[in-house]
């Protein structure tokens, strides 16, 4: 059974058209997607209209631009599908520097910072910070310093919200996530 809606800017989803629906939201995965191609024509996903400028203007606002200016060829750098060569952390900065190049109204993070090491997870944290300033951001995450700053957070066990709030309150609760947040701490009951 299929029940409610959702809506952007109160006009249903199902009545916008899949390529304004493309526009208006983003999705960064936990392994995003790049083509074959230059890093910035994946920035720009080839669309000729957004300058090279701004794509290097985007990568500078999420910390990419430093990377990027380190490998041989710089922006010019040809990636093959997947972007290999490149960590999982510079994919998702790029993958960041694409929605800063687009500005979707909404924005799906989904386990966007999991399997990066702490230093990339810093950049990350940044990059995301950057992003979703100004516009709605879901993030579907298992770390909770993905998500320790989010307006609301709702916990979700076994397909069932059980817990919602900010950071603060959810600790207050005592509940499941105080339970997740004191496990990832460290602080576990023997």
């Amino acid at each position: 059974m299929k029940e409610g809606s959702i809506l952007i800017d109160e006009t249903d989803v199902r009545d916008i058209p899949q390529a304004t629906l493309h526009r208006l939201v983003g999705l960064v995965q936990q392994e995003p997607y790049l083509y074959s191609g230059s890093i910035i024509e994946n920035i720009r996903m080839f669309d000729e209209s957004i300058s090279r400028e701004e794509v290097i203007r985007a990568c500078e606002f999420v910390g990419a631009d430093t990377i990027i200016k380190k490998l041989k060829d710089g922006y010019e750098t040809k990636l093959s599908e997947r972007g290999s060569g490149l960590s999982a952390g510079e994919r998702q900065l790029i993958s960041f520097a694409r929605i800063i190049v687009f500005k979707p109204k909404v924005l799906i993070l989904d386990e966007a910072s999991a399997n990066l090491d702490s230093h990339t997870e810093q950049l990350i944290q940044n990059a995301l910070q950057v992003v979703s300033q100004d516009r709605t951001t879901i993030v579907i995450a298992h770390r909770l310093s993905t998500i320790m700053q989010a307006d609301r957070i709702i916990v979700m066990s076994h397909g069932e919200i059980v817990e919602q709030g900010n950071h603060q309150e959810l600790l207050e609760h005592d509940g499941h996530y105080k339970e997740l947040y004191e496990h990832s701490q460290g602080n576990v009951a023997v």
